[in-house]
């Protein structure tokens, strides 16, 4: 992991500085006052990939005042280049995201590659990595006061971390897997065992499978001569009642024809009846004159019947008449009216009609005539109302009259119908003659037909009754037929049972040598399985690898603590130490000795203390850089030099120097400013009312 840039939002003593890029860079050193946040930005780092820092609270690290922040890594891992992105709200229900990408060179942008959950895209980025965060702050990360982090842990620890940074966590997968594999081994030949003595159990029964084979083929035996007999019995009844279906198939037959015929009989009666009655010519002019003289007699009525409908329709023409007149004579009268009052209500001696010269005679005498002649017209009124209502009685009395008469002519329709079907009949009267005789004919023939089938039928019905009659005397019965085929099959089931155990036993003593045979190979592989197992636990090849580690890891930090100590310190790493046992123990002890000899860790001075823990940190970082498949290629030291007089620190920036070959990126805090002039390249922190600050120098 290559850090490329980072960015923070609200992250400890920073506001919003903007990004950081490390590109280009290959030693730095942070450098800025104590509390500025230079060890804040390798906090970011951490807390960003692993969700860890200093401090086991996420909200600790939010800025003073701020209710969330917000951390994004942008990192090369191999040829892939990665961001993290971690976010935290702060307060009771507090929230957190984080989010993986990668960058896509085809379409140049990020791409989401997180899984569903924090813990999930977490796990993700840790073996991406092959590095997990104690891992880390134990060899790559020299973190501020905890310079002694390896050295001060117990063999077993120190042990566990060595395995870390030589990924030797495989081969616990690898133990796991062989552990499994053995579980299932044992309990497959668990099962085979079963199943072998389950075989022996059916093999012990093959005497007694033969002697129940021979008795159950003696059963099926008898049960099949006896379905036999009863089968051929009833097949003889079988036929019997197919004959007896066939004739009573005939019966039906004749019966419909029965039928068919009568109903033909019976209408040819009807028709020689309807025949004879039509070719009867004396009775048909019987009922036509009979006919003729009730219409004779409907004559004299019709005849009146027209004289009163022309009587009411000349009445009802005068009533009309007389009322048009009586509607005209009112607006007629109107102005003869006005005129007579005109002239009653004249004082000049002038006619207010005319204008001529009117005397009091003359006057008088227009206004008798205007008088005289409305009073005709009042006359003449009352004249018509009174005949109007004279005719309209009249009509009244033609239309009861009337109403009697269609009621007495109501017949008449009828009798004309029928007198005129029968003079048509007495015209084809010798056609219906010759009808009948036709009928006559056609009803000898279908009688004939008819006794001829009642007796066949009468035949057939006696052969069904013999038939039925020998089904009766008959002892066997379906269920009869049924239960024996019940009884033989039944039989041949156990016959097949028994030959199936026999046959069984045939296949259990083939599936005993192939079930031993297996077993055999399954105890080899068990074997095999046992070997992996003491092969990839602690004690087999993990072990060998620690054993052929530690003298590189020796060599490296007595390189490095030489070089700081002038050759005068010496560390030496044991992987066994004798118990009182008198047996040997797996750990992971660190000796150290100088021109005085060996003494324990806790005796040395703190400067002599922190070049023995960065010279062995030093070289797990290294170890770290070169191990396959973790791809850590960055060291971080985090102060340390203030326990170093000028030549303790001259020697340790001649280490760092020696090993900047081994790593990518070299980032080292300190603030001590005769050592930022070492460094070829300085990001200066500083602290500010607005959060801290960095630039590059």
């Amino acid at each position: 992991m290559i850090p490329i840039e980072l960015e923070i939002l609200n992250f400890l003593a920073y506001r919003d500085p903007g990004p950081l890029s490390f590109e280009g860079i290959h030693i730095a050193c942070l450098a800025g006052p104590n509390g500025a946040g230079k060890s804040s930005l390798l906090d970011a780092i951490t807390w960003a990939v692993w969700g860890k820092a200093r401090t086991n609270s996420p909200d600790e690290l939010i800025h003073q005042g701020q209710a969330e922040m917000r951390v994004a890594l942008t990192f090369d891992l191999g040829s892939v280049r990665f961001r993290v992105n971690r976010q935290r709200k702060a307060g009771k229900r507090g929230a957190s995201l984080l989010e993986l990408q990668a960058w896509d060179p085809e379409t140049e942008s990020w791409r989401g590659i997180s899984e569903k959950t924090i813990r999930a895209t977490q796990k993700k980025i840790i073996d991406l990595l092959r590095l997990d965060y104690e891992t880390f702050v134990n060899s790559a990360f020299l973190v501020q006061g905890r310079a002694d982090e390896f050295t001060t842990k117990t063999p077993n620890q120190r042990k566990q971390v060595l395995a870390n940074i030589l990924g030797l966590s495989r081969w616990e997968v690898y133990e796991r897997w062989a552990k499994e594999r053995i579980g299932e081994t044992k309990a497959g030949i668990h099962r085979l065992d079963g199943r072998l003595e389950e075989i022996e159990r059916e093999l012990k029964q093959r005497e007694a499978y033969e002697s129940e084979m021979a008795a159950v083929e003696v059963e099926a035996s008898k049960a099949a001569e006896r379905l036999e007999q009863a089968e051929k019995q009833w097949a003889d009844l079988e036929q019997t009642r197919h004959e007896m279906v066939a004739l009573q198939r005939q019966i039906d037959d004749l019966t419909r024809r029965i039928t068919n015929i009568e109903r033909e009989v019976a209408d040819v009666k009807r028709e020689r009846a309807t025949a004879q009655a039509r070719a009867d010519k004396a009775a048909l002019n019987a009922a036509l004159e009979e006919v003729r003289t009730a219409l004779t007699k409907l004559q004299p009525i019709q005849t009146r019947l027209e004289e009163i409908t022309h009587i009411r329709a000349t009445r009802a023409e005068e009533a009309a008449r007389l009322d048009g007149v009586n509607q005209a004579l009112g607006p007629e009268t109107e102005p003869v009216k006005a005129r007579l009052a005109v002239l009653k209500a004249a004082t000049e001696p002038v006619c207010p009609t005319c204008g001529q010269q009117l005397t009091e005679e003359h006057r008088a005498e227009l206004v008798a005539e205007l008088e005289m002649e409305i009073e005709k017209r009042r006359v003449q009124y009352r004249a018509n109302r009174d005949r109007i209502v004279e005719l309209q009685a009249g009509i009244a009395e033609n239309d009861r009259e009337r109403s009697g008469l269609k009621g007495q002519l109501a017949e008449r329709p009828e009798l004309e119908k029928r007198a005129g079907e029968l003079e048509t009949a007495l015209s084809h009267a010798d056609e219906a003659a010759q009808r009948v005789a036709e009928s006559e004919q056609k009803l000898t023939r279908w009688l004939k037909d008819l006794r001829q089938d009642r007796k066949r039928r009468q035949a057939l019905e006696s052969q069904v009754e013999e038939s039925e009659r020998r089904l009766r005397a008959a002892s066997l019965s379906q269920a009869d037929v049924d239960k024996l085929r019940l009884e033989k099959r039944m039989a041949d089931e156990r016959v097949g049972g028994a030959r199936q155990k026999l046959a069984a036993l045939e296949s259990f003593e083939k599936q005993r040598a192939e079930r031993l045979a297996e077993r055999e190979r399954m105890a080899v592989d068990l074997g095999l399985y046992e070997d992996l197992r003491e092969a990839f636990s602690k004690r087999g090849v993990p072990a060998m690898i620690i054993e052929t580690a530690v003298p590189e890891l020796e060599r490296s930090a007595n390189e490095l603590l030489g070089r700081m100590t002038d050759g005068r310190m010496h560390v030496r790493i044991e992987t066994q130490r004798e118990i009182k046992t008198g047996e040997l123990r797996e750990v992971l002890d660190i000796i150290i000795s100088d021109e005085l000899g060996s003494r324990p860790y806790e005796l040395y001075s703190g400067g002599e203390a922190f070049r023995i823990n960065f010279a062995i940190r030093i070289a797990l970082s290294r170890l770290l850089a070169r191990r396959a498949g973790a791809q850590l290629r960055s060291l971080f030291i985090d102060e340390g030099f203030g326990t170093q007089d000028a030549r303790g620190r001259d020697h340790l920036i001649a280490a760092i120097n020696a090993i900047q070959d081994d790593f990518d990126r070299i980032l080292v805090i300190t603030h001590i400013d005769e050592l930022k002039e070492e460094f070829p390249a300085r990001i200066e922190v500083t602290k500010t009312p607005q959060g801290s600050q960095f630039h590059f120098t």
